[in-house]
């Protein structure tokens, strides 16, 4: 049927709406598995070399914006976890998939693969079990000639043979010379106790006082200094053997372009492909890179680029004609109506002379196109474009992220959110500003995360991340703030500790170097919930735009636009947030008003970290706070404590970044399918 002749019910819901996949666990709401299937392909080759010949495979994929890179790891995801097809038995192939979304700074590059790496290790398959009991438990089911189920095999195992298999685990630890930290921490996973500690502590994350004595017993915590590159590349080496060959990691890195870099000379390509180069040297794992169609070879040192493409280079080609229908047939499809709509025609609703499919196009610019065609066949008037062009629109999307952030956004995040966000929003507010990330004897426990350097150099303002949930190894970073202070140069020093983590008031110690710190030339910032997820929102924002991930009426939004609709529209309170690493120093620890606040606060999340809900009575017996002030306190701190007023009010933990450590993830308690 010709597309002239083509009438659409204007009430029928527009199928092409929605090209951009999310991000590759989430995958998208249809798939043609014949485009790209070569490239497919070589991904599932990699696989098969490190399984079959016990050695990294690695692909590098091009591919313009909107070309499907995402897609293609979303289908790649969906193919090695299996999630529809069945539930894996013991003696079944199995591989773990990893996604990294590359949102990081340059400097970070191993604590985000950590992180990221034990995130999705931890993430529950559809027989109940997470990533790493598979891992687990397909290695230990050999000792025991293990076979059928491998989650009914798991269980049981754990039920009633626990101590076996812990025995078993030490065995295969000591063989493939695990570090005995990570062997002890899994015996507690293995055990299905302490789990948030336990990821936390393998994710390079926050473990407080009592998550130590749970996973350790009497140890001194301030020897755990999981925020360094160094020990997070010896973490993720660790985990890798664990899984070994025979469980092939695949790793797929996404957004690389993303990464904030300290050398403009440098592409963010440059420090992936060095890091690359390690993994797969030091460990047999699978890597897919994706890049945009613009990478240039010279952009990686030459040592680094055969390791990124051992397994093959590819690009990702715009579709012809027959491609472009089997996409638009799959979108009608996945929608109800639109496929009860359409029938038997595999050509509705765009007849033989669409014009649609007369030019090769990426997959984003197809559904751009269907999308607006589709409303003309259903008689719908087009929107006009915007007078002030993508300003409104940006300006939903950044209120959408930030209340997204504020429901999902954690302290386990700050460092990285602060270490990636801060050096390129700086800028924005105030041009000239530049970053430089110090070394040398003086910092190596990474004291100091950057330097922010003004204008012709004018200032040089420090930022530590003091964000230790343990005030052993809080007060031990401030000593060696003390002593090493001035090796760094600086005119003012920026301490900055999530608002959601307590200083403990009894810890007199680090509050005592806290105050000698800032007291002449720092100040303390505790950033509250909403300008963290201010700071996710503007970091997500500038990320899709240099990935050309962010279109607005299919038009793809630049990175340059976004900066300079952030510097018209940031709001008065992270502005003055901003300021308080640009401005002179203020004398004191913190404004002579806040200061109570904070310290007050802090005593009432201390007491409601063992207990998350207490009466307010017993909060001001305990503390030596008045019961009106405790009650107060929920208004002036309302992102961290809550109060149910009545005869007998009560006050809540309303985040809890550091659980009990009795908490389990409900998610990994299934003994069923």
């Amino acid at each position: 049927m010709a597309a002239r002749k083509m009438k659409i019910d204007p009430s029928m819901p527009n199928p092409f709406l929605g090209s951009i996949v999310p991000d590759a666990w989430r995958g998208a709401s249809a798939d043609v598995p014949e485009i790209h299937a070569d490239v497919f392909s070589k991904c599932l080759d990699a696989v098969r070399i490190v399984r079959n010949e016990q050695r990294s495979a690695s692909v590098l994929i091009h591919g313009e914006q909107g070309s499907g890179k995402t897609h293609l790891l979303a289908r790649l995801h969906e193919h090695l976890t299996d999630t529809k097809k069945k539930y894996p038995d013991v003696e079944d192939d199995w591989q773990i998939f990893v996604y990294l979304r590359m949102r990081t700074a340059s400097g970070r590059i191993w604590r985000k693969i950590r992180s990221e790496l034990v995130t999705d290790l931890m993430r529950p398959m559809p027989d109940g079990l997470t990533q790493l009991d598979h891992v687990l438990a397909k290695h230990l089911a050999k000792r025991f000639d293990g076979s059928a189920d491998l989650a009914l095999w798991w269980n049981h195992f754990r039920q009633s043979r626990l101590e076996e298999l812990v025995d078993h685990w030490y065995d295969l630890a000591a063989q493939i010379s695990l570090r005995d930290d990570f062997a002890h921490v899994i015996e507690w996973f293995i055990r299905q106790q302490h789990r948030r500690h336990v990821r936390a502590y393998l994710g390079g994350g926050l473990v407080n006082e009592d998550g130590f004595r749970a996973l350790f017993g009497n140890v001194d915590p301030s020897h755990y200094a999981p925020d360094n590159e160094d020990d997070a590349f010896e973490a993720v080496k660790s985990l890798c053997h664990i899984a070994g060959s025979e469980i092939p990691i695949v790793f797929c890195f996404d957004q690389i372009e993303a990464i904030e870099v300290e050398d403009s000379t440098r592409r963010p390509v440059w420090y992936l492909a060095r890091a690359i180069a390690d993994l797969t040297d030091e460990t047999t794992v699978a890597v897919i890179s994706c890049v945009l169609a613009n990478f240039a070879d010279n952009e990686v040192r030459d040592q680094d680029r055969p390791r990124m493409i051992t397994a093959g280079q590819t690009a990702l080609q715009k579709l012809d004609s027959s491609q472009m229908r089997q996409i638009i047939r799959s979108r009608v499809a996945a929608l109800s109506a639109t496929a009860k709509a359409a029938g038997d025609d595999p050509r509705w609703p765009f007849g033989d002379n669409e014009t649609l499919f007369a030019q090769r196009l990426t997959p984003r610019e197809l559904l751009h196109l269907a999308a607006i065609r589709f409303d003309e066949l259903a008689g719908k008037k087009p929107i006009p474009p915007s007078p002030t062009g993508p300003e409104d629109q940006l300006a939903e999307v950044f209120d959408q992220r930030i209340e997204q952030a504020i429901r999902t956004q954690t302290p386990e995040a700050t460092n990285e959110l602060i270490a990636a966000t801060l050096p390129g929003l700086l800028p924005i507010v105030e041009p000239g500003w530049t970053t430089e990330y110090p070394n040398g004897p003086h910092n190596v426990q990474n004291d100091i995360e950057m330097v922010l350097v003004g204008p012709a150099g004018e200032a040089r303002v420090g930022v530590a991340l003091c964000n230790q949930p343990n005030m052993t190894s809080l007060a031990a970073q401030l000593r060696r703030l003390i002593q090493n202070r001035e090796a760094f140069g600086l005119h003012k020093l920026v301490l900055i500790r999530d608002g959601r983590l307590p200083i403990s008031p009894g810890a007199q110690t680090t509050r005592d170097r806290l105050d000698q710190l800032t007291k002449e030339e720092g100040v303390l910032l505790r950033p509250t919930r909403e300008i963290m997820a201010v700071l996710d929102a503007v970091r997500s924002l500038i990320a899709d735009a240099t990935c050309g991930d962010l279109t607005l009426d299919g038009q793809v939004v630049g990175a340059t636009t976004v900066r300079q609709w952030l510097s018209d529209n940031l709001d008065t309170v992270v502005r003055e947030w901003i300021d308080e690493f640009r401005t002179p120093l203020r004398p004191g620890w913190i404004d002579d008003d806040a200061t109570p606040d904070d310290n007050d606060v802090d005593a009432v999340l201390e007491c409601l970290a063992s207990t998350p809900v207490a009466l307010v009575d017993a909060i001001a017996d305990s503390t030596g706070i008045d019961r009106e002030r405790v009650k107060e306190l929920a208004g002036l701190a309302g992102d961290r404590i809550g109060v149910i007023h009545g005869d007998a009010a009560v006050v809540f933990r309303v985040d809890d970044p550091v659980a009990s450590d009795n908490e389990k993830d409900s998610t990994q308690q299934s003994d069923t399918h």
